[in-house]
């Protein structure tokens, strides 16, 4: 038995050993399980507290969304896209010094991706354009386009930043960019550049400044056909020139591409058949422009006003009556029509203009109006067709 202690002493050795190792093992795979229980539970609690935001966010329930997205930051400080969206949501509501701080913060992370980096940078960007910090939002916009040449949303940013400028130059040169990378044309806004680069250019004062603007403004009318500052513009810097049949059908053409708006160089065509001592030519234009289908009320306004002036009231009061049958709902046209009648004496057939224009007016209002929404309507609906409540429509 003696002999025996020994060895009953190392297996009671060894015995001890492995219960403890087992112990540390079951212990650590104890702590282990808790710590990824607690884990999953964070990672749960981090999953609602996100979809609940956006479902606020859905619900256009901004500050309720912001609560629950500043609760996942809260589990999960490392979460970079929930740091973007809520700046974008403090962003939204004015609060442009909170988004500008929290999309800082992220810019300044180590080891941050290049793409979510380009993101912050943007987003900081329309931080400072918002704000109205111009020169931060500039920089910012630089910076997102030295590490991706082509971004579309930073390249729309930037154009809107350097017309806010006033530097239209640059602003044609970034549309120029956005045109390539995106395949999308904007004729309107590129002719209106052109212009603004043709207006600074004619205060150079120059011949070759003035040529040099001219060309401009043909560009612009090239590239916008309906560009109604730009034949105004043309014409204008042709008149200047003294050639005065050029200007001249630089206005008519503005008159068949832009009928509409024509009204807007009736002084200026006038001053250009003025200056050549041709008052027929111009009465014989504007009465063909004033017959046309699509002559406005405001043209019409206007060449009666002409007419008036020189005391043609039988000629001006016939203009208007046509007017009236053509824009029955315009309230200009029946105004200077009731006023010439009127100093004419002619009382009745003043008061019938009237009656006229306010029937009509009045066929063209709403009658009701939901309390709830301000959904107007001429007739009644029990439900409203809106927001959907019952019954609570009431009369203007």
């Amino acid at each position: 038995m003696a002999n025996d202690l020994p060895y009953l002493i190392g297996w009671a050795a060894l015995a001890v050993t492995v219960s403890a190792v087992i112990f540390r093992s079951a212990y650590r795979l104890g702590r282990d399980a808790e710590a990824r229980y607690h884990e999953k539970l964070e990672e749960h609690r981090e999953s609602a507290f996100y979809y609940r935001g956006l479902n606020y966010l859905l619900s256009d329930e901004q500050d309720k969304a912001i609560e629950e997205f500043v609760k996942v930051v809260r589990i999960n400080s490392e979460t970079v896209e929930i740091h973007l969206s809520l700046g974008n949501l403090f962003r939204s509501r004015g609060e442009v010094g909170r988004a500008i701080r929290i999309h800082q913060n992220i810019i300044a992370r180590p080891n941050l991706t290049a793409a979510l980096r380009t993101s912050a940078l943007y987003e900081l960007a329309e931080d400072f354009r918002q704000g109205g910090f111009v020169d931060r939002a500039v920089e910012a916009c630089r910076q997102v386009l030295s590490v991706d040449p082509d971004h579309a949303k930073t390249l729309s940013s930037l154009l809107m930043l350097h017309e806010s400028e006033g530097r239209w130059d640059i602003a044609l040169q970034v549309l120029q960019r956005y045109k390539k990378v995106t395949g999308t044309q904007d004729p309107r806004r590129e002719a209106h550049l052109l212009l603004r680069i043709g207006q600074e250019q004619m205060e150079g004062g120059t011949p070759q400044d003035e040529e040099s603007a001219i060309d401009r403004f043909r560009s612009a009318v090239r590239i916008f056909p309906g560009c109604v500052e730009g034949y105004r513009l043309l014409g204008e810097a042709q008149l200047h020139q003294g050639r005065i049949g050029v200007a001249i059908n630089s206005f008519a053409t503005l008159q068949k591409t832009r009928p509409t708006h024509f009204f807007l160089v009736v002084d200026s065509l006038l001053r250009a058949y003025t200056d050549q001592d041709d008052s027929i030519g111009f009465e014989t234009f504007m009465v063909k422009a004033v017959n046309e289908p699509s002559a406005s009320a405001r043209l019409i306004t206007l060449w009666s006003r002409y007419l008036e002036v020189r005391e043609r009231y039988d000629e001006a009061i016939e203009v208007l009556q046509v007017g009236a049958v053509k824009h029955p709902g315009s309230i200009g046209v029946a105004k200077q029509l009731i006023l010439m009648l009127s100093r004419m004496n002619r009382w009745q057939e003043a008061v019938g203009v009237a009656q006229q224009s306010l029937d009509h007016q009045l066929s063209r209002q709403p009658v009701f109006q939901c309390t709830q929404c301000g959904f107007k309507a001429q007739d009644i609906y029990w439900q409203c067709p809106q927001c959907h409540q019952w019954d609570i429509m009431e009369p203007l």
